[in-house]
């Protein structure tokens, strides 16, 4: 068998894992606002655990499964797996609702721009009322 049939054969793993882990990345972020790159480093923090755990157990999954039944027991996770990003698609604001979390996220953003609004009718009320010569020409332009 020539070297390229396994190589190819790899390319649709590699571009589901890649469009599984954009997914993910995409949700945590949407998902923690504020707080993304604290997600992001758990997420980054755990995935490399399962990384250097995971390993340990292929020795003991090929002896005892055998090499057939061990890749087939990974093709169906790996399957089941696929569908994740999905059911973010469809559950992810009904996730996101009741995550106590993200509802404070919510709250705080919401308090945040409110503080912002204010500030900016504050400044606009301010220039409106100045007399200055250098204000009514920064109004002008």
């Amino acid at each position: 068998m020539h070297w390229i049939v396994p190589t190819l054969a790899a390319l649709p793993f590699g571009i589901g894992f890649l469009l599984i882990f954009m997914a993910l990345i995409n949700y945590i972020v949407d998902a923690y606002e504020i707080y993304a790159a604290s997600a992001m480093g758990a997420a980054s923090a755990s995935r490399s655990v399962f990384g250097v755990v995971l390993p340990f157990a292929a020795a003991p999954l090929y002896n005892n499964l055998g090499i057939a039944w061990s890749c087939t027991l990974l093709g169906i996770l790996s399957a089941v797996m696929s569908v994740i990003p999905f059911i973010f698609i469809k559950y992810g604001t009904a996730i996101q609702a009741r995550s106590k979390f993200c509802q404070e996220i919510k709250a705080k953003k919401k308090a945040d721009d409110e503080k912002q609004r204010d500030a900016w009718e504050r400044q606009r009320r301010e220039r409106a009322s100045s007399k200055d010569p250098a204000d009514l020409e920064s109004r002008i332009e």
